[in-house]
């Protein structure tokens, strides 16, 4: 999801998903069909919202190849996890238009990481991190070293701060809308979270990738 505001008064319609239909066809025609790219409607509505698949599915909107089969593709694998569209708006401040990004939701582990749905990634990561500290015996405690290692707080510290992007979306929607995991971290899904952090470039992954697996080591020879 996009950095920004929670949305105006005259915009917080669009994030009720049982009656944001209407809103959402006015907006993705304008966008997709006659490709209007600036203007009040873009201005009134807010940085981020989900909407159901089945408001876009089977509706001719986007014109343009390429568009129809992301916009296809977004519908189905948003219908898949049973979830949502997340709609996040951006814009070009020198030319003044704005652009969509479509993302299914929840975000799942195993997904790709990108710059408008890191700050779930991290979310999920420091769920991760947390239970670590909570059972250290499974997988070994990410934070024991916090106190003693300042490169260590300071990586742990930047995650947070990463997964923070999402606190304006959580004061709107409930956690299972927004992201999915299993709370108990079982192998399989902490081996996703090593492909995701090993697989993207985002600001601290590499690093604490690193981290993850020295201290998985640690714990495997105790």
């Amino acid at each position: 999801m996009s950095d920004g505001n929670a949305g105006t008064a005259a915009n917080k319609s669009y994030y009720d998903v049982e009656k944001n239909a209407g809103l959402v066809l006015k907006l993705f025609n304008a966008y997709y069909r006659e490709h209007t790219h600036s203007g009040k409607l873009y201005d009134d509505f807010p940085d981020f919202f989900l909407v159901k698949p089945e408001v876009l599915a089977g509706k001719d909107i986007a014109t343009r190849g390429s568009e129809k089969l992301l916009l296809e593709d977004c519908i189905q694998r948003a219908k898949a996890r049973n979830g949502y569209i997340g709609v996040s708006r951006h814009r070009n401040p020198k030319l003044g238009y704005y652009w969509l990004e479509l993302s299914a939701m929840p975000f799942m582990m195993g997904d790709a990481v990108s710059k408008d749905n890191k700050g779930e990634f991290f979310y999920i990561l420091t769920k991760f991190i947390e239970y670590t500290k909570q059972h250290p015996k499974m997988y070994g405690d990410l934070t024991a070293e916090i106190d003693s290692d300042k490169d260590t707080a300071l990586m742990l510290d930047g995650i947070g701060k990463m997964a923070s992007r999402l606190n304006t979306a959580l004061k709107t929607y409930p956690e299972k809308m927004l992201v999915s995991y299993n709370p108990n971290w079982p192998v399989a899904e902490v081996q996703k979270l090593l492909h995701s952090l090993k697989e993207n470039d985002q600001d601290w992954c590499q690093v604490f990738f690193e981290y993850l697996i020295y201290v998985m080591g640690k714990k495997s020879k105790t």
